[in-house]
């Protein structure tokens, strides 16, 4: 019985311990609004850890990254690439988006007609876009190469002919 309790507790202080390296690595954050991807290591961004530039505010994941970015904020903001993209039956614009491998992309979707998705299989992406609403999707462009871009929500008769493309290039 004195080695299961001790077993137990070596888990706990086990998971205590990854939980106190997480937070002090920035990985977790208190507040209930995913901040996105820190632009210095690409780790989850803190709201602890935030750093207003050109009346931009940019979160990141731990003070040794806000110092990075202070020190040279154009080398890592260059690395964000904000993009507008637009639903409609039954298309995408832009229909082709490129950015460059070790991006932050940032996406802001919205539909000038019916409800879509945007689905990009290779990045886990799969998000509906409202009328009306902007839905917002963040990550890192990691892998090389072409991407479909496909509606994922039934739009119409010729739904299957939605298609746009992201180019990730090396």
């Amino acid at each position: 019985m004195k080695v299961f309790y001790g077993l137990v507790v070596m888990m706990f202080l086990a998971v205590g311990a990854v939980s106190a390296h997480e937070h002090s690595m920035g990985a977790r954050d208190t507040g209930n609004k995913d901040l996105g991807i820190c632009p210095v290591m690409h780790n989850k961004a803190s709201r602890e850890y935030s750093y207003v530039y050109k009346g931009k505010t940019y979160y990141l994941c731990c003070p040794a990254c806000m110092a990075k970015l202070k020190s040279d904020p154009e080398k890592y903001i260059s690395k964000i690439k904000e993009i507008k993209l637009e639903a409609y039956q039954y298309g995408f614009s832009p229909d082709t988006i490129k950015v460059k491998r070790g991006d932050i992309v940032k996406i802001a979707a919205t539909s000038r007609d019916v409800e879509h998705g945007v689905y990009i299989k290779d990045y886990k992406i799969d998000m509906p876009v409202k009328k009306g609403e902007i839905s917002n999707m963040e990550f890192l462009a990691d892998k090389a190469g072409e991407f479909p871009i496909l509606c994922s929500v039934y739009c119409g008769p010729e739904h299957h002919e939605m298609k746009a493309k992201l180019i990730v290039e090396n």
